[in-house]
């Protein structure tokens, strides 16, 4: 019982910090793109975005690409992820109506 508390409290306190839910709802809109995207759509310093999916990565929520020609990098959710932010967003939207 106190293990899943845990759990659920580090969850919860990861998804709490500025940032991470808007990020996660796009990363499911947008399936496969690039931090520039990220970035230029959130309006995020580089510092900002770089600690949110390292985060993230530790989490096993994000999952980050590597294309080595020409070298670019895309990020992606995992299922772990898509399964979070989809629960984010059915949340926000019981709250819409």
């Amino acid at each position: 019982m106190m293990q899943s508390y845990n759990l659920l409290f580090g969850l919860m306190e990861a998804l709490g910090r500025k940032w991470i839910s808007p990020l996660l709802i796009f990363l499911l809109l947008h399936d496969v793109t690039t931090f520039t995207k990220i970035k230029r759509h959130l309006g995020l310093t580089s510092r900002a975005l770089s600690k949110k999916l390292k985060l993230l990565e530790s989490l096993g929520f994000v999952e980050k690409i590597v294309i080595d020609n020409p070298r670019k990098l895309t990020y992606n959710l995992s299922e772990k992820g898509k399964k979070i932010a989809q629960m984010l967003l059915g949340f926000a939207a019981k709250f819409a109506n």
